[in-house]
């Protein structure tokens, strides 16, 4: 068998999808493995320590991922060896014992972002999730840089205030955007968000856990035409009805999260399953004034099909039987577990096999 050319082995390896198959022809010989590293396009570090030894074998990778702290000047080597990154997925475990205002030690930091956003232009994807040295002017230099960013997660980035929204919302090309726990956001990035060229593109957005959110804030949403998907989960009790009935307005809304809003009742849920005709998707757990006839309210709705209804004392189990039965597409119920006990053998079948009951 003659020699394969650089050229052949190319094909050959782009036609692997197994990393294991990919790292056995690696240890072939050293031209199988300098054709591995050249045409490797995704990597997951697992110690960072060791990327000057291996991360310059492979200059055409456009993912990268770790789950492990990562100092800055491990950033300014990506940033040298892999100008073509796409992905870069830098998210860690979040410790119930960690403090949200101290990031972890020898951690990337908004000068390790800087030196990324200057060498890695073309990011499109970036997750940090609980980066805690992630601030705003690293997420400032970032979004200046690369301008085709379109999913952006800053989830527990505690340092991430209004300034880096309002930076966000310049992007033109944004879908996608995660700030869940991010509690130096206010009702000003909100304004900046809904009022900059992102507001145009925005499709998912997840506020969750921002607690210095209020109506006025909420209210400025209803400036996003193309959301899909939102989550005002735990947004503290400044968010109520007014909030709610404002984004009933978002008309191609399909998934919302306003679990343990405490303050949102059944105005809310009137104005939603009389405007949201295309919301699939509603979570309303811990949500204590809500009643029956604010569920009642989804009967019949054309679109829905999963409805979370835990820690809400007001409804019942008849409620639930009957927005259900008249509900073509609901197959997906959350309920409390402390309604079990109410749901007798016929309750059960009324509802039908098709449908699925989860106790959370």
């Amino acid at each position: 068998m003659e020699r394969l050319g650089d050229d052949e082995l190319t094909l050959v390896l782009r036609g692997l999808d197994q990393q294991r198959d990919r790292k056995s022809c690696a240890r072939v010989c050293r031209q199988w493995r300098r054709i591995e590293a050249l045409t490797r396009t995704s990597l997951r570090v697992i110690d960072p320590f060791s990327l000057p030894q291996f991360l310059p074998r492979f200059p055409n990778l456009t993912a990268l991922r770790t789950d492990t702290p990562i100092s800055d000047a491990h950033l300014h080597l990506i940033a040298r060896s892999c100008p073509d990154l796409r992905s870069l997925i830098f998210n860690v475990r979040r410790s119930l014992t960690d403090l949200p205002e101290k990031p972890q030690s020898d951690d990337l930091t908004d000068t390790g972002l800087g030196a990324l956003a200057l060498g890695c232009q073309k990011l499109q994807h970036i997750a940090l999730r609980n980066r805690r040295g992630v601030g705003d002017s690293g997420v400032v230099d970032l979004v200046k840089r690369a301008s085709d960013l379109s999913d952006i997660d800053l989830a527990w980035c505690s340092k991430v205030s209004d300034r880096a929204v309002a930076e966000i919302g310049n992007l033109t090309s944004l879908f996608v955007l995660c700030l869940r726990g991010c509690f130096l956001v206010t009702d000003i990035g909100l304004t900046h968000l809904a009022n900059r060229p992102s507001s145009r593109t925005l499709t998912a957005l997840d506020l969750s856990e921002c607690d210095r959110i209020t109506d006025a804030g909420v209210c400025e949403l209803k400036m996003l035409p193309c959301l899909e998907k939102l989550s005002l989960a735990d947004c503290g009790p400044k968010v109520t009805d007014v909030g709610g009935s404002a984004i009933a307005s978002i008309d191609a809304l399909r998934s919302l999260d306003l679990s343990w809003l405490i303050n949102l009742s059944d105005a809310t849920l009137f104005e939603l399953s009389r405007k949201c005709k295309k919301l699939e998707e509603l979570n309303v757990t811990g949500c204590e004034l809500i009643t029956g006839a604010g569920v009642l309210a989804f009967s019949n709705h054309a679109y829905m099909k999963n409805l979370v209804l835990a820690s809400c004392y007001g409804v019942s189990m008849e409620d639930v039987v009957q927005t259900v039965r008249a509900s073509p597409l609901l197959r997906y119920v959350g309920l409390d577990k402390s309604l079990r006990g109410w749901m007798s053998t016929t309750v059960q079948e009324n509802i039908g096999p098709s449908y699925e009951i989860y106790w959370l």
